[in-house]
Parts: C-alpha cells; structure tokens; sequence
C-alpha cells in the first residue's frame, strides 16, 4: 500500500515529519499547534491556540478528503491543565459539536516552543 503525504497549503515543514499521511481509508494527523503555519504568530491564549489548531486538522483531513464528522481518536498535550482544560474544551465543543472522537489529554511540562500551550493529533477514517 502506498502512503500520501498531505501538506497545507503556504506553509512551510522545516522539521522531518508529514503533517499528515493517508494509508488506505485512514488519514494520521501528526501533533499541530497553536500557531499560524503561515506567519507564525501563537495567540497568548489557549482558546486562541486550540482554535489554530482544530483548524489546521480540519484543513488537513480536508484534503485528504475527510471531514472532522469522520475523526476516531485525538490525543491532546497541554502545559496548563488544571489552569486551561475547560478553556480548551469549550473550543474544542464547536469543532465537535455531534459524537467527539475518542480522546486522550494529557499534561505535559513544555512543547516544541515555549509559546507553545497545545498540541494535538488524530486519527481519522475516510468514508467510502
């Protein structure tokens, strides 16, 4: 089975991973952050940067041709649970708003940046 890389449009991959790879019907987001691919910029706060990046895994499984309604399991770093969980899942509630996937949140010390709050990847099944 062949493997298909799928990228964002404008946004350039430094670091040596896909951003997201399709094998058969199911597309694997890798980890996206709370910052604009295209300029940068990480908002100061987490529901600024959960937003960012529900909607960079929206793009992406967008054109791996799946929808958010077909997400099956995300895993979701944070650097302020106790502090951020409810901020968070209030953005999180309007990228989901019928049957959430499957999901995993976990604290962590620190990400890639220290601007960074977030972090998240999923799994997600296209539909035939």
């Amino acid at each position: 089975m062949v493997r298909q890389r799928i990228d964002l449009p404008g946004v350039v991959q430094a670091a040596p991973f896909s951003p997201a790879l399709v094998w058969q019907d199911l597309v694997f987001v890798s980890g996206q952050v709370g910052r604009d691919g295209k300029s940068g910029v990480a908002p100061a706060d987490i529901a600024g940067q959960t937003r960012i990046c529900l909607e960079n895994v929206k793009a992406l499984v967008e054109r791996a041709g799946a929808s958010l309604d077909d997400a099956l399991k995300a895993t979701i770093y944070m650097t302020d649970m106790a502090g951020e969980f409810a901020a968070m899942n209030e953005v999180f509630r309007t990228f989901f708003p019928g049957t959430p996937p499957a999901r995993s949140t976990v604290g962590v010390a620190h990400l890639a940046k220290p601007d960074l709050r977030i972090e998240m990847d999923f799994i997600v099944a296209r539909k035939r």
